[in-house]
Formats: structure tokens, C-alpha cells, sequence
């Protein structure tokens, strides 16, 4: 991304704000679904399966989505291998 000032500096504020957010948000999903005494499995195949087909209806193509399921596979594996967790809290999406 071509940095143009302040206007790119808020724009990747945004996107890494919306990112934790996210991240906040899909935890709480999971914690749910435990308290609903859903199947881990099931559950978490359930909601993977409607993220994916969500993420390739609005891809542009197919390897634009796939290069995004990368990135997701190879932070998950570092947050599994290194920290245990996606980051501090934020007190903001509860």
C-alpha cells in the first residue's frame, strides 16, 4: 500500500482494530457454542464451513481467497505454536 500520510496510517489503524475486533468476537462465538453444548466438531466445522463460503462469494477470484486462507492458516499456526492466544483483551467489543 502507497503510504499517503495520515489517511494510510488510520486505514491500517482501522484494519488491524477491526482485525482483534474480530478475533474478540469469534472467541465469544466459541465460548457460545460451549454454552449452547454444542459439539466442538460439528460446531467449529459448522462455522468454518460459512466462513469460507463467505470469504470466496466476495473474493474477486479464487486465488485472491486462497492467499487470504493462507495467511489465516499460517497466524493460527503461530498463535498456536507461539503464544496460546491472539492478543490482550479488548475491553471495547464486550
Amino acid at each position: 500500500m502507497k503510504k499517503l500520510g495520515n489517511v494510510s496510517s488510520l486505514a491500517e489503524e482501522k484494519a488491524k482494530t477491526d482485525f482483534f475486533d474480530a478475533c474478540d468476537l469469534t472467541t465469544d462465538l466459541i465460548y457460545e457454542f460451549d454454552n449452547l453444548g454444542l459439539d466442538a466438531g460439528p460446531a467449529i466445522g459448522g462455522a468454518l464451513t460459512q466462513l469460507l463460503s463467505y470469504l470466496m462469494a466476495v473474493s474477486p477470484d479464487t486465488p485472491t481467497a486462497m492467499t487470504m486462507l493462507s495467511s489465516c492458516l499460517s497466524n493460527a499456526a503461530f498463535n498456536v505454536e507461539d503464544c496460546q492466544y491472539t492478543h490482550e483483551g479488548n475491553d471495547l467489543v464486550h
